[in-house]
């Protein structure tokens, strides 16, 4: 790696650590609150909390892997991305296939 076209950190990021849990306190819950049906994509590395984990387990949401990618698997991957939502969109009834332009 060339040192120089490195960026630098502008903010000391350990300072806020004191609020990262709070930052996904509750998520969970959160998302299987959502009256409607649920796709969660994560990063094959990516893993479940136990709430999250039993809720899949149960059926109460899809899940969807896609794998070699960092936080920004729509623009690392875009079209595994986007044929993972398609795909449930039409499983879900929530456009019908005629709708989709291709």
């Amino acid at each position: 790696i060339n040192a120089e076209y490195m960026g630098s950190w502008r903010t000391d990021l350990t300072k806020t650590e004191p609020h990262w849990k709070d930052w996904f306190s509750g998520m969970s819950k959160a998302l299987l609150s959502i009256p409607a049906p649920k796709l969660l994509l994560l990063a094959g590395t990516d893993r479940l909390d136990t709430e999250l984990t039993i809720a899949q387990m149960q059926g109460k949401f899809q899940l969807g892997l896609i794998y070699n990618v960092g936080h920004h698997m729509m623009e690392e991957r875009p079209e595994e991305t986007a044929a993972k939502v398609v795909g449930f969109c039409l499983r879900s009834r929530m456009v019908v296939h005629s709708t989709i332009k291709r």
